[in-house]
């Protein structure tokens, strides 16, 4: 069997697990939303870990960080911190999100904010702000997934129609298990990243004599790659502190973490999740080490985002580089078929159900989230077709959209005083700032998210102490805060 061949057979196998792995979750699937969007709500513990971390590390995680230790040296290594915030703000809010969404029943995001406020402004505001800013992230990972599998081919198979087989592949497993699905494909994906992620930076430094000699030879060579800047740089102690904030609400925030979230079984599993999360983050140092032999080996690149499979197919035996291909392809994957799943989840229940079908029956309404899998899969593929730009970018634009949702989840778990009106009113001025900011005034990012996030706070503060309490927030926020804290008094009590 020639080499060709072999590396075909390695795309062909990782390609269509997934499809394997469907067929099981289709057995135990039921015509219900709760099961298709939250597996009824009895994800165990490995299904939860392997589906968060995997939609939590997408190519962004895997090129984008790569590329970003090349060009900019040292700021990314915040990763290591915005892990341990996502873990640990996971448990925290994840948790309390779980229990109002377990005895109050919500499916999306919008659910918990209409069972507070029954607004249908603030409802519409954050269905929008959520499927905007979450569709440019999900063309990112459909590209960057494409394009891995035409470098492992060596261009046998183009990086559009390597877009097209996974459109079609994701649509097979989540028509046939919904999350279910999802869950069981990442597990797969999940192991297939952290070894590969790990195992990529390790072969590759090893190209360049070693992490003593390569880091040595970067800091005789390249000193500003090994310090942070100063001032209100792009690569300072500064951006460091704003991306730590906007990477992991942007993720915190987005529909997928939501709707994971509410699939939990059991509540001591978020207990679990913050060490596990932690512990995995030891996979950075696959990217860290790849973009430092990648400086002694190729200075100057500009193409960074290309910068891990670039290396990987010139400096690593073609076998071995197809299967570390197919992991960087696999973050893609594993978030892209989330984000899909959960803007299917918000059309169906915030959008089709909400304003155009209050009386349909269930098992329609299960048909509809087919459906729209299929419509935002295809739109997902046609944005894909327009060859986004910078992975690390777009990724963190679409990061700071999304974390502005943090604002009103907040208040509307912990502040009597919230009102649905200056909800509303801080969102529109946060993104409105991101945007402008960030495409009038090309300012990073990561600064502008946060600029974003403080005027949406002042604005939602202020006019909540200007304009009257809505008194139903405040007795719905009263009781959830009672029932929640009586719950965990008597565990202890208990234990």
């Amino acid at each position: 069997m020639d080499t060709t061949t072999v590396v075909l057979l390695i795309i062909f196998v990782f390609t269509f697990i997934p499809l394997l792995l469907a067929e099981f979750a289709r057995r135990d699937s039921v015509p219900e939303l709760e099961d298709f969007f939250l597996q009824g709500r009895k994800m165990p513990l490995v299904m939860v870990f392997f589906t968060v971390y995997a939609t939590w590390v997408s190519s962004f995680a895997f090129m984008g960080s790569t590329a970003a230790f090349y060009a900019d040296g040292p700021l990314y290594m915040t990763c290591f911190a915005w892990n341990a915030l996502f873990a640990f703000l996971y448990m925290w809010l994840g948790r309390r999100l779980w229990f109002l969404g377990k005895t109050r029943g919500y499916l999306t995001p919008a659910d918990f904010f209409d069972d507070v406020f029954h607004s249908d402004a603030l409802n519409l505001v954050v269905t929008l702000i959520l499927t905007v800013f979450t569709l440019p992230y999900l063309m990112i990972q459909l590209y960057a997934g494409a394009y891995i599998i035409e470098a492992a081919s060596g261009a046998i198979i183009p990086w559009r129609t390597a877009g097209l087989v996974f459109y079609l592949v994701i649509i097979i497993y989540l028509w046939a298990g919904g999350i279910r699905a999802i869950a069981l494909t990442d597990v797969f994906y999940g192991l297939l990243i952290f070894i590969t992620m790990l195992a990529s930076g390790f072969i590759l430094i090893e190209k360049t004599g070693g992490i003593n000699s390569t880091f040595a030879y970067i800091a005789e060579n390249y000193p500003n790659d090994v310090i942070l800047g100063s001032g209100f740089s792009e690569n300072s102690p500064w951006a460091w502190l704003c991306m730590f904030i906007v990477i992991p609400l942007g993720a915190l925030m987005g529909p997928p973490m939501w709707i994971r979230a509410y699939a939990v079984k059991e509540e001591k599993i978020f207990k679990a999740m913050p060490m596990l999360l932690v512990a995995a983050t030891i996979m950075y140092l696959g990217p860290l080490l790849a973009a430092a032999a990648a400086k002694v080996l190729h200075p100057g690149l500009e193409e960074t985002d290309k910068l891990m499979p670039y290396m990987l197919m010139n400096h690593v035996p073609i076998i071995i580089s197809t299967i570390l291909l197919c992991g960087i392809a696999a973050a893609a994957l594993s978030t892209a078929n989330s984000q899909i799943h959960s803007l299917a989840a918000l059309y169906t229940v915030d959008v089709h159900k909400r304003y155009m079908g209050k009386e349909i029956q269930e098992r329609q309404l299960v048909s509809i989230s087919k459906y729209a899998i299929v419509i935002l899969a295809a739109f997902a593929y046609v944005l894909m077709l327009r060859n986004p730009g910078m992975i690390i970018d777009i990724g963190t634009l679409g990061m700071g959209g999304t974390a502005q949702v943090i604002v009103p989840t907040l208040a509307a778990l912990f502040w009597e005083r919230s009102n649905s009106t200056a909800m509303v009113a801080g969102l529109l001025s946060g993104i409105t700032l991101l945007c402008f900011l960030s495409f009038a005034c090309h300012i990073f990012v990561p600064y502008a998210g946060v600029f974003a996030l403080l005027v949406n706070a002042l604005v939602f503060v202020g006019l909540s102490l200007v304009l009257p309490s809505d008194p139903r927030a405040g007795v719905i926020i009263a009781a959830h805060k009672e029932s929640f804290n009586c719950r965990h008094q008597l565990e202890g009590k208990d234990g």
